[in-house]
């Protein structure tokens, strides 16, 4: 057997069965992402929980037909796919109040003449207001209402082939994306599993002042720290099968898409944190310190980079860096494929979290070793001495 390969499989093992002895740090893997993400559908899912969303209709039909009644029959059932609309009809100046005070977050208005112009195959907009608080909220608001408007097409207009909606290009029966955060929040708990995972086996070297065996010994760095890294690749997909039947138990659905390409992403998104965790650990050489840092700097980048929060609120520095860093590509392609089901930038975000998985495996030992010569306590020490000395005022 080739050194290297035997030296990593040590190293690999090592570190995994340490994790494994050591339960009560092993489940932050677990509990962080799991906590989050309840956090996060109490905080966003309760417009989408229960029997269903309040929704105004004003009806502004004189004489509403066969077209009129089926359209609202269609709008009120319910929906196998959340959202479903509990409609309540009343005139447009009391929709108008509930929708300003925020007693109903959709008002859907059949104007005057939508009888007469459906029978002359005569073109006839339905007005839609959505809250528009937070944009995930305003697609799965709309989403419910164009797939209704599509059964209402099949239904009752089903000849008429000049007839279109002016929607986005939505596919009619995907369901909102709030039910497919248990797929996206996964990057979360494998970007906070690498950091945390690499970064606490490398900082326990410094802690048991094993570090030298390592940095003075003749086997190969790159294989020690590989199988910290691989081994923090492995164990951080822990907290998916948890994560998500904790979305499928809030929402009853389970997601579209090719597991195959999911894993493949978020494989090469853990080596990337795994690198970065490595070199952590070289630098705060405590896990008491590793801890808050991974979960930040995830929790950061699945709400920027993930597209929960505007990228401008960090500054226009972070939007420029964001566009080089792998975190947005897996987000796209997870999104487009769970959601959209298309691939049209797979090949581009598989290259750029490619190539970073592969850097930081290259440079993550050889930036860790050089990290583990130097003294940052050391150095602390001397930079507080030297700014005492500056404070201080002058004798005599």
């Amino acid at each position: 057997m080739n050194i290297f390969v035997r030296v990593f499989k040590a190293s690999f093992v090592k570190e995994t069965k340490t994790w494994f002895r050591n339960k009560s740090r092993l489940i932050f893997i677990v509990a962080f992402p799991l906590l989050y993400y309840s956090a996060f559908l109490l905080l966003m899912g309760g417009a989408y929980a229960g029997p269903g969303v309040d929704a105004a209709l004003v009806v502004q039909e004189d004489n509403p037909g066969d077209y009129t009644n089926g359209l609202i029959e269609i709008l009120g059932e319910p929906d196998e796919i959340p959202p479903s609309l509990n409609l309540m009809e009343m005139d447009s100046e009391t929709a108008s109040l509930h929708f300003e005070n925020g007693n109903v977050f959709i008002v859907i208005t059949i104007p005057d003449g939508f009888e007469a112009a459906l029978a002359n195959n005569e073109s006839i907009s339905i007005q839609l207001w959505v809250n528009n608080a937070h944009e995930d909220m305003t697609k799965n608001l709309r989403m419910p209402v164009i797939r209704k408007l599509d059964i209402f097409y099949q239904t009752y207009l089903p000849s008429r082939t000049n007839s279109t909606f002016e929607v986005e290009l939505l596919n009619p029966y995907t369901p909102p994306r709030l039910a497919f955060m248990a797929w996206t929040v996964t990057i979360f708990g494998i970007s906070f599993a690498g950091f945390y995972l690499a970064s606490s086996a490398t900082a326990s070297e410094f802690e048991h002042g094993t570090v030298e065996e390592i940095t003075l010994s003749n086997q190969s760095l790159h294989a020690i720290y590989a199988g910290k890294m691989f081994s923090a690749v492995i164990l951080s997909y822990l907290s998916i099968p948890v994560v998500f039947l904790l979305g499928l138990v809030a929402y009853g659905v389970w997601p579209m898409g090719n597991l195959l390409v999911y894993a493949a992403m978020t494989l090469l998104l853990a080596t990337f944190c795994s690198g970065i965790g490595v070199i952590l650990g070289a630098i705060f050489r405590n896990s008491v310190y590793v801890v808050p840092v991974a979960a930040l700097g995830a929790l950061f980048y699945w709400l920027t980079g993930g597209g929960i929060a505007p990228l401008e609120m960090v500054g226009i520095g972070f939007v420029t860096a964001n566009e080089y860093l792998p975190f947005s590509n897996a987000y796209r392609t997870l999104i487009e494929m769970f959601i959209q089901g298309t691939y049209s930038t797979i090949v581009v975000d598989f290259a750029v979290v490619g190539v970073f998985a592969v850097a930081f495996v290259l440079i993550s030992p050889i930036l860790a070793d050089r990290l583990s010569r130097v003294d940052f306590g050391k150095r602390l020490k001397e930079l507080r001495r030297r700014r005492g000395r500056i404070r201080s005022p002058p004798h005599g």
